[in-house]
């Protein structure tokens, strides 16, 4: 009787030690959705009539649509101007970047480079979850002796979230 007890003690207690070989650990996941960045067009950026004189120089309209020159004899009177101005819808409290390469206005002659400028800056803007203005403003170059005629280029303006 001694042995069946011992047998079955020697049982019941290595089943009671017996170790298992894997353990489970657990974690939580999540995701956020935001809305899509948007973007919309809204007015052109216009530099008005511009006098091709034999100096050339710089014609420039800021973002609030101000016209200035570093060439007074550019700039022909009574003429409308105006900056670009886009829509720009990104999540509240979220940054996004504003990047706007150069051009070139092309027509008649030589091509006329230009390089813009956003009223909201080019990185860290916060979005508000509503359309924010965004207005573009430039610089263009106005060769010497520019030929007159019409001059037009396109302006890409791409937002990202950051």
């Amino acid at each position: 009787m001694k042995k069946i007890t011992f047998i079955l003690l020697a049982l019941i207690s290595g089943t009671v030690f017996a170790q298992s070989d894997e353990a489970t650990g657990t974690a939580n996941a999540a995701a956020e959705i935001i809305s899509p960045i948007k973007i919309t067009d809204g007015s052109d950026l216009n530099f008005g009539r511009i006098i091709g004189n034999a100096a050339g120089g710089n014609v420039t309209i800021s973002t609030a649509g101000v016209r200035s020159t570093d060439n007074d004899d550019l700039l022909a009177p009574s003429t409308t101007v105006q900056a670009a101005s886009f829509d720009v819808t990104a999540a509240e409290t979220y940054n996004y970047s504003v990047t706007i390469p150069g051009i070139s206005l092309t027509g008649n002659g030589d091509a006329m480079p230009v390089t813009f400028e956003s009223s909201l800056g080019n990185t860290g803007v916060v979005g508000t979850g509503a359309a924010q203005t965004l207005n573009v403003g430039g610089e263009l170059t106005v060769n010497p002796a520019q030929a007159e005629g019409t001059y037009t280029g396109t302006i890409s303006v791409t937002v990202a979230y950051e």
